[in-house]
């Protein structure tokens, strides 16, 4: 078989922060697995949730329709939501379904720290 399965990592790199580290196929198998991950990081109540969807290789409608979950989710808790998405494999549907503008968005993992370390609340 040439299906290649998604993994998730997590991290918390800095207090407050989650980062979701995404990887392989986001389609209808998978996104059940995704989706948990989300909703029991979401629960832990972060300040900021990072999901780094740099090594997907494949994002079906699925894999949509659990990024605009969890950023509903996100937005419902006052939890920041970045998106870190640079390859065509995740752009593009995101393009193509017209929620790219829907997402903070970053081309890398380090951009995404960076950025939600510029809006920590001193």
């Amino acid at each position: 078989m040439s299906e290649v399965e998604m993994a998730v990592g997590v991290a918390h790199p800095v207090p407050g922060t989650t980062l979701l580290a995404v990887s392989g196929e986001v389609d209808m198998l998978s996104t059940p697995a995704l989706l948990k991950t989300i909703e029991d990081e979401v629960a832990a109540g972060p300040q900021r949730l990072i999901i780094d969807m740099a090594a997907v290789t494949f994002m079906g409608t699925s894999g949509l329709a659990v990024l605009v979950e969890a950023l509903s989710t996100s937005r419902e808790r006052d939890i920041d939501l970045v998106l870190v998405c640079a390859t065509p494999a995740v752009r593009r549907p995101l393009e193509l379904a017209g929620l790219i503008t829907l997402f903070q968005v970053t081309a890398t993992a380090s951009e995404a720290l960076e950025r939600t370390a510029h809006t920590d609340h001193t």
